[in-house]
């Protein structure tokens, strides 16, 4: 098999087993080959010879039978039969030395191209693994940038939770001390709403003093004692009876004047008493007067 002849036609390339068309420029081709060109012109396809002899084309059997191989030469001068067998195996020399040179050719192209590759994919393993090393120290950066961003976070969340601490400590506080506030103003408020009821009322507060006085009047002065009789002294004293203060009786309004500061102050000064003193048949009333314009 590896003696056998190969098609000359450039895109064919094939294995000759059968019949071939053989050219005087000393090339070979396939029968399917050589009848298609031929046909169209007697060129040669492989390198374009002009083929206008008789004999410049033919076409032959590469297995001729034994009967061909008996009768083909038979009956030529030795001679003939050497020239012919020279030609022949010069043909088949050339045949030889192209398939060899063609498939150096091929081999150098292939040589050239894996070279070419080579160098092409040296530089891009190159640059391949350039990029990887920039990316490698460019993760390793992004790593600890990583690592002070984490930190830096955690040390503002503990800021951040230190805050909130404080602040829920001082809200505290000063919850604490608005309600302290807040009673203080209430009680001092409460204190004197009190002592101003309070010292209204004593406005009009009677003493028994005024009712001896009203006694003394109508002959009955008998509250005055002598001290001389008592101490030596020739001072005249008031019984303790008339140190006593006669407070009229609180009454439901009073008792919401003291424990509702924003009553209406007109209704609160509406309050009467009567005092009736007894013995003198005398009943006075008592009030307290209406102050406003």
């Amino acid at each position: 098999m590896d003696n056998d002849l190969l098609c000359n036609f450039r895109k064919c390339r094939k294995r000759l087993s059968s019949f071939s068309w053989v050219t005087s420029c000393s090339h070979i081709f396939c029968d399917e080959d050589g009848t298609r060109e031929f046909n169209k012109a007697y060129v040669c396809p492989a390198c374009e010879t002009n083929l206008s002899g008789k004999f410049d084309i033919v076409r032959i059997d590469l297995h001729p039978s034994e009967q061909y191989k008996s009768m083909i030469l038979a009956g030529q001068r030795p001679e003939t039969i050497m020239e012919i067998c020279s030609r022949a195996l010069s043909f088949w020399t050339y045949q030889a030395h192209q398939e060899r040179t063609y498939q150096e050719y091929v081999s150098n192209k292939a040589k050239e191209k894996n070279v070419q590759l080579e160098n092409y994919y040296e530089q891009l393993i190159a640059k391949s693994q350039q990029e990887i090393s920039s990316l490698k120290s460019e993760i390793s950066t992004k790593v600890k940038e990583l690592e002070e961003t984490k930190k830096r976070l955690h040390e503002a969340s503990e800021k951040l939770q230190e805050r909130s601490r404080q602040h829920q400590k001082l809200q505290v506080m000063y919850d604490t001390l608005r309600r302290k506030s807040i009673n203080h103003s209430v009680f001092n408020y409460g204190d004197a709403v009190v002592t101003d009821v309070g010292r209204r009322k004593s406005a009009f507060d009677l003493t028994l003093g005024t009712a001896a006085d009203i006694l003394s009047r109508n002959g009955h002065s008998n509250s005055l004692v002598d001290l001389s009789r008592i101490g030596g002294t020739n001072a005249l004293v008031n019984l303790p009876e008339k140190e006593f203060v006669w407070k009229p009786m609180s009454t439901v309004e009073d008792q919401c004047e003291v424990h509702t500061p924003l009553l209406n102050e007109a209704q609160a000064l509406q309050n009467r008493v009567h005092l009736e003193i007894p013995g003198s048949g005398i009943k006075r009333r008592l009030g307290i007067k209406k102050i406003g314009p």
